[in-house]
């Protein structure tokens, strides 16, 4: 099954809506790269289960972008300053859990 990796990005006034998405996000395997930017990787039916799901969560007032990026240009991200671990996102790296 093929994955794609992607960005999830939001601007949600509201804590719970926030705290939902957030939660939703984990849940689909994605990791926190900065407060409002999410990554992790899809396939066809798990991108339209998230899609769906964020649309029962998010109002007009609210944005939130899914942004596709492929894995070649995942890899030539920069970044100054703190970052993130690329290859634990890129699914490289498993996943430790304790």
């Amino acid at each position: 099954m093929k994955k794609n990796m992607y960005y999830a990005v939001y601007d949600i006034t509201a804590n719970s809506t926030r705290s939902s998405v957030i939660h939703v996000l984990k849940n689909h395997g994605f990791t926190r790269i900065q407060k409002s930017v999410f990554c992790g990787s899809l396939s066809g039916q798990n991108k339209k289960d998230l899609i769906e799901t964020i649309k029962t969560i998010v109002d007009e007032n609210d944005s939130f972008y899914l942004i596709l990026t492929c894995n070649q240009c995942f890899g030539k991200i920069k970044i100054i300053g703190k970052g993130f671990d690329e290859e634990y996102v890129s699914d490289k790296k498993p996943a430790v859990v304790l």
